[in-house]
This record gives C-alpha cells, structure tokens and sequence, in this order.
C-alpha cells in the first residue's frame, strides 16, 4: 500500500465521522417537521417540507457537517482510485448507531451489533477484492458514462415505485438505496471529471467534461431527495446503513466496470466480491429489521391488530 492510498483511508475514516454526525442532525431535523407521536414509516417528505428544512439550525448545520466529510472525501479520491477510497465509508454505521445510541437514550441490542458487524465484514470484503486489482490509467469514452447515468436513473425509479408500497420497516431502507444508488454515481462521475482533467489533459470547457459534471450534480440532487425521505420514513441509522453499502457498489462497480480499474480481475475475485456484497446487504436488512424502532413499530401494529379481539 502507497503512502497516497494510506493517506486517502485516514481521510476517508475522518469523512465517515463527519457523515455520520451530519446524518444524525439532519435525521433530528426531518423528523422535527412531523407528528412527534406518529408512525415514521408513514411519513412522506413534500417539497415544500424540503425547503423548509433550510429554516431548521440542527439540519443545516448538518448539512455542514455532509459537505465537510464530502469536501474530505473529494480530497482522498485524488489520492487513491474510488475503489478503494469509497468503501472506507461504511466505517459511518457503527458511528451513527453509537450516535444515536447517545442522543435517543436507547440501548444497542447484541443483535444491532452483530448487523453492522456482519455489514462491515461484508464491505470490508468488498473493499479488499476491488482494491487488490484496482487501477485507473485508461480514458472513457462519453457513451458508456451516460449509458450508466441513464441505467441509474431506472433503478431509481423501479426502487422508488417499491419504497412506496413496501413494509414499514424497509420503506427507510429502500429510500435510502435510491439515493445511495445516486451518490455512488455521483462519486464515480467526480472521479471521472476529475481523471479527464488531472490524467487526459481535458479542459473545464469540454464537452465531455461539462456532461460529466452536470450529471453528477442531477445525481446529488436526486439523492439529496431520496435521502430526506428516507431520514423522514426511519432511523438514521438505517439510511446510513444503506448509504454506506449501496453507494461504494455503485461507485466501485462504476470504477471497475466503467472506468477500467478493474481491467485486471479474474473469476474468483468477482465471485469474492459478489458474496462479500451480498454479506454486506444482508447485514443492513437485519439492522432494518432488528433497530429497536423497528421492533416497537411491529409490536403497536400487532397490539392493534388484536384489540378488537379483546
């Protein structure tokens, strides 16, 4: 390992921290413009709840607090490739789930613990098998980063149809894979902007260049979305949880696949990587299911369902 990949993790770690307590505020925020005795899973954040966020101090400032972790994590990606750098930040669960511990007063079952163990193993497997045969030294061509924009887009909207209609203890989680699914995007796309001016010599008025950026920002945007409905449907934990594991597969999918850093892997390392993703993903749905918010919303649903009885 370089001393620039060494130095881009330890940013990343400090980036993770910064995210997690920035997701927690904003979490705090969202949650404040709703009925405070009501069901989470049923609340659905409208533009005009959005702008009214901007007028919450706790949610902007952690706002502040995403933009300094992604102005760090920006920072790494010029030290390392995106697959390696992106995956460090699965590091922000256990961070929210100890955060939030702290702010709710709730107790951290052994079962929350073992998900996000089982979803840090995960990604931390993923992390290995990309970093190992990530590389980034050939230019893309335009077609293959639109076609990938424009597949994202679809996911984005198949998942979101779903999230209106799932159970209530995966409406957070599937929110927030929508917005995740834009972020790793949007990661990958400022790589690749960021490749085309540091490695192939583009200028800020290419066209390809200027594509690329506007895509990134159209992937922010909608993530931005996505992400508030997922803060405003559960805890932050769970979009955190979600963020981090869906968003570095997107990005290192992109890098790897897009980008060619992955021009040297074979079958058994794409095989580790799938497993290692499928661990990391299973690992979020316990911690959706298992988070003690979860628990106590199934437990009201089912005490009602068996009222009349009485």
């Amino acid at each position: 390992m370089t001393f620039e990949i060494a130095l881009a993790i330890c940013m990343q770690v400090v980036g993770s921290f910064l995210f997690a307590s920035g997701a927690i505020l904003q979490s705090l925020g969202v949650k404040s413009t709703f009925d405070p005795n009501g069901v989470a899973s049923s609340n659905t954040l409208t533009i005009a709840g959005l702008l009214r966020l901007f007028r919450i101090p706790k949610w902007l400032l952690g706002l502040l607090l995403v933009f300094l972790g992604a102005a760090i994590h920006l920072t790494a990606l010029s030290f390392a490739p995106v697959s390696v750098v992106q995956p460090v930040g699965i590091l922000a669960v256990p961070w929210s789930v100890l955060l939030a511990a702290r702010i709710h007063k709730h107790h951290v079952t052994g079962r929350m613990w073992s998900a996000v163990a089982i979803t840090v193993a995960g990604v931390v497997g993923f992390t290995v098998f990309s970093s190992l045969f990530a590389k980034g030294d050939r230019e893309v061509t335009f077609q293959p980063v639109l076609i990938s924009f424009l597949v994202v887009c679809l996911i984005g909207a198949i998942l979101s149809f779903f999230a209106t209609r799932a159970a209530p203890w995966a409406k957070a989680t599937l929110w927030s894979a929508v917005g995740a699914t834009f972020y790793g995007l949007a990661s990958g796309l400022m790589k690749h902007a960021m490749d085309l001016v540091q490695k192939h010599e583009h200028q800020l008025t290419s066209g390809t260049f200027i594509a690329s950026v506007i895509m990134m920002l159209a992937c922010y945007g909608l993530g931005v979305w996505m992400i508030q409905q997922g803060y405003a449907s559960g805890p932050a934990e769970i979009t955190v949880g979600t963020m981090t594991t869906v968003d570095p597969f997107v990005a290192v999918l992109f890098g790897l696949i897009v980008l060619g850093e992955g021009g040297d892997m074979g079958l058994l390392p794409s095989l580790g990587m799938a497993v290692t993703g499928a661990v990391a993903v299973w690992g979020v749905v316990l911690l959706s299911k298992d988070h003690p918010d979860a628990v106590e919303e199934r437990e009201q649903a089912a005490a009602a369902t068996q009222a009349p009885q009485d």
